[in-house]
């Protein structure tokens, strides 16, 4: 995991990008947002980062406190968007951050759909055949996602990992003001599963922006700018 920072100020903004992107998701608020440390954080596996030996994204949580630590940073605030949501809900349940920003996060179980779960069902099946060697392994590649087959060997690690991981029950554990903004039209992390952190989030504000989908920051930029400014203003 590393970082570029930018900037000078008392609140240190954590931003945690989503699953195939890089630092360069947030990198258009480094003269946007005032008063604050950025930084903008490759996690670990992309934007050149090394992937991690450890795939939990507890492993993250914590190369994420010792980034933390080891700078001496305080007054944190951590943004995440999609998969770095993850990461930033799993640090949040168990150390103090002074301000928590979810964008369109993952963490929450999926709803599946009938189909959905006949193709697990299938996949797991045809695993099977695999591991006994009545089928050959070429035949599993047509199941999974497309950042699935695209990942590396470690990144498998991590995406079958973290899609295994419902984070819900933890959510209570969050004791920090928490920011939920969310695209109204988002079906990567449908808006049922802001209204769940939102639910169960003691200190939480869900905002959903209009006319945009899972990079709702991107599709409305100046929307998500004045939110987070306003927010860590706040704290």
């Amino acid at each position: 995991m590393n970082f570029v920072v930018e900037n000078n100020g008392k609140i240190n903004v954590i931003f945690l990008h989503g699953w195939g992107a890089d630092y360069s998701s947030f990198y258009f608020l480094k003269d946007i947002i005032k008063n604050s440390t950025l930084h903008f954080a490759n996690l670990d596996g992309f934007g050149g980062a090394p992937a991690p030996d450890d795939p939990s994204i507890n492993g993250y949580a914590q190369r994420l406190q010792q980034y933390i630590a080891h700078n001496k940073l305080q007054n944190v605030v951590l943004v995440g968007h999609s998969f770095g949501g993850r990461v930033a809900i799993e640090y949040a349940s168990k150390y103090f951050v002074l301000g928590l920003v979810l964008v369109d996060s993952a963490g929450v179980k999926p709803k599946f759909s009938i189909k959905k779960q006949l193709n697990i069902a299938k996949y797991k099946f045809v695993k099977c055949l695999v591991k006994h060697k009545f089928m050959h392994k070429d035949r599993l590649l047509k199941f999974g996602s497309v950042d699935y087959k695209n990942a590396d060997t470690k990144l498998k690690k991590v995406l079958v990992s973290c899609t295994n991981y419902n984070q819900q029950p933890i959510l209570n554990k969050i004791s920090a003001p928490t920011l939920i903004v969310w695209g109204k039209y988002d079906k990567d992390t449908p808006l049922y599963m802001a209204k769940i952190l939102d639910k169960h989030i003691k200190k939480s504000k869900l905002i959903v922006l209009e006319n945009s989908g899972h990079f709702s920051f991107l599709d409305r930029p100046n929307m998500f700018c004045s939110l987070l400014q306003n927010f860590i203003n706040s704290l």
